[in-house]
């Protein structure tokens, strides 16, 4: 649904877009997968942009490695869960700072093609998400962690992704909205939506996107943004 994305601008580019001070440096991410840090923006703390690992880890987990998926939250039934449910209704939302995300269509014999989707009409915009925070029994050192949530696919996303899910994109006013602390969370969750085909961009990219970045074997760089030539580009 939405394992990988990017957050490709410098800060001076997030900063005008977001006026608030940035916490730590930032480095911009071709290829941001799980357990790699983003950029969030939070309820509670909305004049800060923080750093925060990909794929939540419940405060009730035995240590910071992740047992489940809890990077992809699906909008429809988070409500209904025991693990969403309480960061829903406490305000535990934020936003997730983004450029594009890519999603693999699938061929025969596992072979994947990936595809980046960006916004057509703002190069930064920003995805619905939750965070929680993880706090280490022996040290006591806090760990925050952010999962992104999902809506039923467009078009656009859908004749790429096999399950037909998307992330959440929410325009200028609903970000405001997402992170209200005082709207009742029935209102916040009016925002979940599936955003408009028509004003989001699909191009075919390198199968190098495919393998997520290590220390050991390095894949982050801006040429992973370069666009097949096919007439699949919309």
């Amino acid at each position: 649904m939405c394992a990988r994305y990017t957050l490709t601008a410098e800060e001076k580019e997030i900063l005008k877009n977001h006026p608030h001070q940035i916490q730590g440096e930032w480095t911009p991410n071709y290829n941001l997968a799980i357990t790699q840090k983003g950029l969030v923006i939070t309820a509670d703390e909305p004049d800060i942009i923080q750093q925060m690992a990909f794929g939540i880890v419940p405060y009730f987990a035995e240590s910071l490695k992740l047992t489940r998926d809890t990077w992809n939250i699906k909008s429809e039934t988070a409500m209904e869960s025991k693990l969403w449910r309480p960061l829903l209704v406490n305000h535990k939302t934020c936003l997730v700072l983004a450029d594009s995300f890519y999603e693999w269509k699938e061929f025969g014999k596992g072979e994947k093609q990936p595809y980046r989707f960006t916004v057509k009409d703002r190069k930064l915009f920003c995805f619905a998400g939750l965070w929680s925070q993880w706090v280490d029994p022996e040290t006591n050192e806090k760990f925050r962690t952010y999962g992104i949530l999902t809506t039923e696919a467009n078009t656009l996303v859908g004749e790429i992704h096999a399950k037909k899910r998307m992330p959440v994109i929410l325009t200028k006013q609903e970000e405001a909205i997402w992170l209200s602390k005082i709207l009742p969370i029935a209102s916040k969750m009016l925002v979940l939506d599936t955003f408009p085909e028509g004003l989001m961009k699909r191009e075919m990219v390198s199968k190098r996107v495919n393998a997520v970045s290590t220390l050991k074997k390095p894949n982050n760089d801006s040429d992973l943004l370069l666009p097949l030539n096919t007439d699949d580009d919309l």
